[in-house]
């Protein structure tokens, strides 16, 4: 009988079977869970650490395009008029867009939040000047402390740093100009006397070069028409600027050359905004960054005429916004010394740090902006156990003010 077989009356013989018993079983599932949880914190981890990057890669990101906007802006504030037409600080501004009055602000008709409750001093009323700070009148829900408002102007005509004198008497719907070299139609035109009234800095007004305008003469008549025409503006009329006046080519909306007259602060949500208020663009309001938890700003101060920054102060005491924009002689010689300006943003994340916990919060108590210029002069925030829980960063520029620095 040949291996393997059965006799007859016998069972075939099974193969041996090899197998796991429950023990060894259990040892493996046991085995593999350790395993399975390794990997799952490994990857808890990556995701972690992958998002505190992230949000601090953003946070960083934002902020550094925040400022570089706003170097561009400072940098450019007083341009088109600050040398040729630095006389015309403080004048009272008047405009309108579309037959509608927009500077000073009409009663009843306040600016969009953040910057409802901006003031210069007198209700609706602004003032020419390159660069001003007002001082704690935003106050986002993102801190709920009081943050800065920065407010700049300039002109975006290299042209207008050439002042056309009147070369006679306006009347209601026309400029009679000594040059009219480089002037087109649509040309947005501001225009000033040399002299201050007696009551202080006479009116300034914002008009508009009609487009039927031939400008191959040079000289001469110059017609008005357009969105930003009127013959009289609240308090100022053309016909009211005497024959010292001057007028400056400060850009061209339709040329997508406007000026810029712009409000900058931090609204609700951590919106950096930006506000026109020429509202030459469209909408007006508009959002410059994100995650912006606070901005505040310090003047560069020349106090002896050389044009050097000598010291740095708050926007306080003579420097507040209201004394600045009071129209005085005194209030225009104290804008010309303000040769720079520091800004500070704090920068915050999107969401609390995934690991922290509120008896070890990743962020100290305080933040420090402008901490080497004094203690006067720093801007301290002190933060909540709930607040400590974000990441936060500092950034601060500082920006020569370069159109006023070449005032004689």
């Amino acid at each position: 009988m040949s291996p393997g077989t059965s006799r007859p009356g016998q069972r075939p013989r099974r193969g041996h079977q090899a197998g796991l018993t429950l023990v060894e079983l259990l040892v493996t599932l046991l085995i593999g869970a350790f395993i399975t949880l390794a990997v799952v914190g490994v990857l808890g981890a990556g995701e972690t650490s992958r998002r505190r990057t992230l949000d601090g890669g953003d946070t960083l990101q934002v902020g550094a395009h925040a400022m570089s906007q706003l170097d561009r802006m400072l940098r450019s504030a007083g341009s088109g008029y600050a040398q040729s037409a630095s006389h015309l600080f403080g004048c009272r501004l008047h405009a309108v867009r579309s037959g509608t009055q927009i500077l000073p602000r009409p009663a009843g008709s306040p600016l969009p939040a953040p910057f409802a409750a901006v003031s210069t001093g007198s209700s609706g009323v602004f003032r020419l000047a390159p660069a001003l700070i007002a001082a704690g009148q935003t106050t986002p829900d993102l801190s709920g402390r009081a943050s800065d408002v920065l407010i700049l102007m300039s002109g975006q005509s290299g042209q207008s740093e050439m002042p056309m004198g009147f070369a006679g008497d306006a009347s209601a719907t026309t400029l009679n100009l000594d040059s009219t070299v480089g002037l087109s139609g649509g040309a947005l035109l501001l225009i000033g006397d040399r002299q201050p009234a007696a009551t202080g800095t006479a009116p300034c007004l914002i008009s508009e070069v009609s487009a039927s305008f031939d400008a191959s003469a040079g000289r001469g008549s110059v017609p008005l028409a357009g969105t930003y025409y009127a013959a009289t503006v609240d308090s100022a009329a053309l016909t009211g600027f005497s024959v010292s006046a001057t007028a400056h080519a400060i850009g061209h909306v339709g040329n997508g050359n406007p000026p810029l007259m712009q409000l900058v602060g931090v609204g609700d949500g951590g919106l950096l905004a930006t506000y026109d208020l020429l509202q030459t663009s469209t909408p007006a309001l508009q959002a410059l960054a994100d995650g912006v938890f606070a901005l505040h700003a310090r003047y560069g101060i020349d106090t002896d005429g050389d044009r050097v920054l000598d010291r740095w102060t708050t926007a306080g005491g003579d420097y507040a916004i209201a004394a600045l924009m009071d129209g005085s002689a005194a209030a225009n010689a104290r804008l010309r010394t303000i040769v720079a300006m520091r800004v500070g943003l704090v920068m915050r994340s999107a969401r609390p740090d995934p690991d922290a916990d509120e008896n070890k919060p990743p962020t100290d108590a305080t933040l420090t902006l402008f901490a080497d210029l004094g203690s006067s002069l720093r801007q301290t925030l002190s933060l909540t156990k709930a607040e400590r829980l974000f990441r936060y960063r500092t950034l601060e520029i500082t920006v020569p003010m370069r159109n006023l620095l070449m005032l004689q």
